[in-house]
Formats: C-alpha cells, sequence, structure tokens
C-alpha cells in the first residue's frame, strides 16, 4: 500500500507541475500529465493487487483484468486505457520534439492540447484516488 501512496502523491506533483507549465511550456505540460497518468494506473494495479509492469503505458493490464475490477471501474477502464495510450505516445515528442522533421519540443504542442492532456490526467488520478479510498476503507 505504501507504493501505491506513494505513486499518487508523486502523480500529485506532476499535475501541479503540469499545471504550472500550461501557460509557458506546452511540452513539459504534456510530458508531466502523461507521467501523472502512468504513476495513477499503477497504483491503481498495485492497490487492486495485480501486475505492475514496468513500461510507460500500464492500462493494457487493467484491460486484461477488467473482470477482477469493480464494476464502477470496469465502465471507466476504456477512457483510462485510452488516455494512457494516448499520452505514452506523446512522451518522447514532448521530450524529445519531432526529430524527423526538426520541430523542437515546445513548437509540438498549443495551449488547447495542453489543457486536454492536464484535464484527461486529472480525470485518471481522480479515478485512481477513489479506488485509493475504497481500499482503504476495506482494509
Amino acid at each position: 500500500m505504501d507504493l501505491a501512496e506513494g505513486y499518487l502523491r508523486v502523480a500529485r506533483l506532476r499535475l501541479k507541475y503540469a499545471e504550472l507549465a500550461l501557460e509557458e511550456d506546452h511540452a513539459f505540460c504534456v510530458r508531466t500529465s502523461q507521467e501523472a497518468v502512468e504513476l495513477s494506473v499503477k497504483s491503481i494495479l498495485r492497490l487492486l493487487g495485480m501486475e505492475v509492469p514496468k513500461i510507460h503505458e500500464p492500462a493494457r493490464e487493467l484491460l486484461r483484468n477488467k473482470d477482477r475490477l469493480p464494476s464502477w471501474l470496469q465502465k471507466e477502464v476504456e477512457n483510462i486505457s485510452f488516455i494512457s495510450r494516448w499520452l505514452s505516445l506523446e512522451r518522447s515528442p514532448s521530450f524529445y520534439g519531432d526529430e524527423e522533421e526538426g520541430i523542437p519540443p515546445d513548437e509540438l504542442y498549443d495551449e488547447s492540447y495542453c489543457r486536454k492532456a492536464l484535464e484527461s490526467a486529472r480525470y485518471v488520478y481522480e479515478i485512481a484516488q477513489r479506488v485509493f479510498q475504497e481500499h482503504k476503507k476495506s482494509s
């Protein structure tokens, strides 16, 4: 439980960093939003006693174990998986830019895209928080 709670603490910090970057560094906002999603999903997996893969897109494991999830979470797993997959694909470009086209990361994203990434990360984090609270009550 300590590791899952630690993932959530770090995910919350990543969301704060993303919020700070919203106005001036859209690539960093996208990057830290991705990290918040990854950590939130890994927290959910750990809390539910599932394998926590050492990859940047861990939501596949949630999909594989959908039948083991609480019913309310089963309804959310497709959205979580979509967000996790989408932002995991942005991880590298948000850090390195588009190397083939020679576009730096700060020119790849606008504020609207950044806001969408941040809102999506908040959504996944809030679900992870709910899983954590429910797990705490049942322990």
